[in-house]
């Protein structure tokens, strides 16, 4: 068994080395639209990518996009509270408040363990909540200087992220849910991109269970 793993192991790295050297079609110098990746039908809900210039750099951005039966604040609620992010996001260790400002604007450390080949990664991010009429908008950046980065784990340093929360009807809310990183892939894209994108839809399923009320 052993020996079986190390073979596999040996045959991706070895794939993803060759594969670094060829330009993938979406990644091109210029921003591209948002393209349905995948979706859960039964769920309604729907992920979506693109490719976009931030600072000279290309930056990879995912939505997913759904509609709840609950208010904005049960939303809202679960998201400002660290302690609950397991819940709905996957591969989380540990995450803490480090420091609190206000009701609105808070820093956070999360520490992600994700399965081999991603491993130990964490974020130090700013929260801050915006209301824009009867919307909240969450926004999440990172705030790096907060905490130093630490041995053998790989620091997020260019994740950020940011929730719309929009009424629809009531007790009906749209849910939107964009980050964005310029962080470069470790392996290729075909391998790589869909774990990530079945980690979000996953966690945007999860969070669906925690507060959906329909």
């Amino acid at each position: 068994m052993k020996t079986q793993t190390f073979v596999f192991k040996y045959i991706f790295l070895l794939i993803s080395v060759v594969s670094a050297n060829f330009v993938f079609a979406d990644e091109s110098d210029n921003d591209s639209d948002w393209a349905l990746v995948t979706e859960d039908k039964v769920c309604n809900i729907k992920v979506f990518e693109r490719w976009v210039s931030v600072d000279k750099q290309r930056a990879r951005e995912r939505s997913g996009k759904m509609v709840l039966k609950c208010k904005p604040e049960d939303i809202l609620a679960i998201l400002s509270d660290a302690s609950k992010t397991q819940i709905w996001m996957s591969n989380v260790e540990n995450s803490y408040v480090i420091s609190r400002k206000s009701n609105t604007e808070w820093f956070v450390y999360t520490l992600l363990d994700a399965p081999w080949p991603i491993g130990k990664q964490d974020i130090v991010s700013k929260y801050e909540v915006e209301r824009v009429g009867d919307r909240i908008i969450l926004n999440i950046r990172q705030q790096n200087n907060l905490i130093a980065k630490k041995k053998n784990i790989e620091r997020l340093d260019t994740f950020s992220a940011r929730w719309e929360i929009t009424p629809v009807s009531e007790n009906t809310v749209s849910v939107n849910f964009t980050t964005q990183s310029t962080q470069p892939n470790k392996y290729p894209q075909w391998a790589q991109d869909p774990i990530v994108r079945k980690t979000f839809l996953n966690n945007m399923r999860k969070l669906r269970r925690h507060v959906n009320k329909g």
